[in-house]
C-alpha cells in the first residue's frame, strides 16, 4: 500500500519534513491513510486495524498524533476504540456511525425530510469534487476508475448501480483534506442513498446516461482541469435535481 509523504513505515526511512503539505497535519494524513485502507480493502464492521501502539509504530509518529487521527476518524463514525485485553481500533459498526453522526449534527437525520438532506448534499457536492481534484493521487485515480467500471457492469441493475455510485461518492469524499466537509458529506450520503433506494419509480433511473456523467466527472477530477471539472459538476448535479423533483412531486 502506498504511504503518504512524511509518514514512516516499519523498516522505511522517514520522508523529509518538507514533504508534508502545509494544509495537512500529520494526524490528518494518518487519518486519511486509515480511511483509504477501510475503503480500498472493503473492511467490514468490527475488523481490527491494530492497537494505538501498533499504529504509532507503523506510521512512525507520536502517540498524540495517533490519538488525534483516531479522533478525526471517530468524528466521521469510521472507527471505534475498545479498551482492555483484546481491544484496539476497529472499523465502526453502521449503528455506531449512525449514533455518532446524530450526535455530531445535533439532530436525528431520520426525522429530516429527504429533500432537505438532498439539497444540502447538492450544495456540498461541488466543494467535494473540487477538493478531490486538488488532492487526487494516482492511487485515488485508479480506485475511482475501478468503481466506474463496476458501475458499467451494473448499468442495467438499479440497486447494484446505486450501490457502486454511493461507493464512488464516498471515495471522492475520502480524498478531501477538509475533515468537516468530509464528515458532513458522508453523513448525508448514507442517509440519501437509502432514501433513493426507497423511491419506487424506475423512470428516474437511466443507467447509461448516469454512467457517462460519472465517468466524465471522474476523468475531469483526475485531469485536474478546472473548466472541464466545472462542466462535469454541472452535469452531475442534474442527477440530484432529477431525484429532488421526484420527491417534491
Amino acid at each position: 500500500m502506498t504511504q503518504p509523504s512524511g509518514v514512516n513505515v516499519k523498516g522505511a526511512a522517514a520522508a523529509p519534513q518538507t514533504a508534508w503539505s502545509p494544509r495537512a497535519s500529520r494526524a490528518a494524513t494518518v487519518a486519511r491513510t486509515l480511511e483509504q485502507r477501510i475503503v480500498e480493502e472493503r473492511l467490514a464492521a468490527g475488523e481490527r486495524l491494530g492497537t494505538k501502539t501498533e499504529l504509532r509504530e507503523e506510521f512512525g509518529v507520536a502517540i498524540a498524533t495517533v490519538n488525534e487521527a483516531l479522533r478525526l476518524l471517530e468524528t466521521q463514525g469510521l472507527v471505534e476504540a475498545r479498551p482492555g485485553p483484546g481491544g484496539g481500533v476497529f472499523v465502526a459498526a453502521a449503528s455506531a456511525r449512525s449514533r455518532l453522526n446524530d450526535l455530531v449534527l445535533g439532530f436525528n437525520l431520520t426525522d429530516t425530510p429527504f429533500y432537505d438532506s438532498l439539497a444540502i448534499r447538492t450544495t456540498l457536492e461541488p466543494l467535494v469534487c473540487r477538493e478531490a481534484a486538488r488532492y487526487c493521487q494516482p492511487r485515488d485515480a485508479k480506485a475511482l476508475r475501478r468503481i466506474v467500471d463496476e458501475m458499467s457492469d451494473a448499468v442495467d441493475d438499479r440497486t447494484a448501480f446505486l450501490g457502486h455510485s454511493a461507493e464512488l461518492h464516498s471515495r471522492l469524499a475520502g480524498i478531501c483534506a477538509n475533515v468537516l466537509l468530509k464528515g458532513l458529506y458522508l453523513t448525508l450520503l448514507g442517509y440519501i442513498e437509502e432514501g433513493i433506494l426507497e423511491v419506487e419509480s424506475d423512470e428516474l433511473f437511466d443507467g447509461p446516461r448516469d454512467l457517462a456523467i460519472h465517468r466524465e466527472l471522474v476523468e475531469a477530477i483526475v485531469a485536474g482541469d478546472d473548466q472541464r471539472l466545472e462542466l462535469a459538476i454541472d452535469r452531475h448535479l442534474t442527477i440530484a435535481q432529477r431525484w429532488a423533483e421526484a420527491e417534491i412531486g
